[in-house]
């Protein structure tokens, strides 16, 4: 169910979600070739262009395994597409922006 709703999602934001795919790929994220190859494409021909199997295999083999969290661990808030690559590969809190600021002010001024 989460694949299909994550799928969902990026159907209503898709040029938030190109930009954070460039992101990953700019970085060199994806360890599955046919996931990156799927993600090229959908940059390129838009996601529309993507069949079910293509669409499975992106969604399984390369956003939900380690790319992607639904909504932040403090106040359960979507996080956005912006702020996706913060929570999970730099701050690695898996806080939507707000809630890292929070709770990077609490540790520092105790």
């Amino acid at each position: 169910m989460q694949g299909e709703q994550l799928k969902q999602r990026i159907l209503r934001e898709p040029s938030k979600f190109i930009s954070y795919l460039k992101e990953l790929i700019s970085e060199n994220r994806f360890d599955d070739g046919e996931a990156l190859e799927i993600s090229l494409l959908l940059i390129k021909n838009g996601s529309e262009s993507l069949s079910d199997k293509q669409w499975h295999v992106f969604l399984e083999n390369g956003i939900l395994r380690d790319k992607y969290v639904d909504k932040c661990e403090r106040c359960s808030e979507h996080i956005p597409w912006t702020n996706m690559y913060s929570a999970i590969f730099i701050n690695k809190d898996y806080l939507c922006s707000n809630c890292s600021y929070l709770e990077n002010k609490v540790t520092f001024h105790n």
